[in-house]
């Protein structure tokens, strides 16, 4: 009866830290941060409840492939939607975190950007 009472405890207590590290997340900063060229292509602002920022970015202007990172900041947003404007070759610094969490960040976004040179 003993383990009964403690997994009766300790299961809504797992159930509660999991739903609030998948909004909140869990800042922990990983081996992913560094530095990206390259051209930012769009800027887009998703969510109904948590409004995001996701930020593509090429390496060159003429490539298909673009990367998609999230920004945080809206001091770092605004320099980023001011490098788009004028088609800026432009370094981005940016960190991951252990979960991003999704009032910061969409799932599939690379890393945060944290600053640019």
């Amino acid at each position: 009866m003993g383990i009964l009472k403690v997994l009766g405890v300790v299961s809504p207590i797992l159930v509660f830290l999991s739903f609030f590290f998948t909004i909140v997340g869990l800042h922990i900063e990983t081996t992913s941060n560094g530095q990206h060229t390259g051209y930012v292509t769009a800027i887009e602002t998703n969510g109904l409840i948590f409004k995001t920022d996701s930020v593509y970015f090429k390496t060159d202007a003429e490539s298909s492939q673009e990367d998609r990172y999230c920004v945080i900041d809206d001091s770092v947003k605004q320099e980023l939607i001011n490098v788009q404007k004028n088609k800026e070759l432009i370094t981005i610094k940016y960190i991951s975190w252990l979960f991003t969490g999704w009032n910061n960040c969409k799932m599939s976004d690379i890393a945060i950007i944290i600053g640019v040179n």
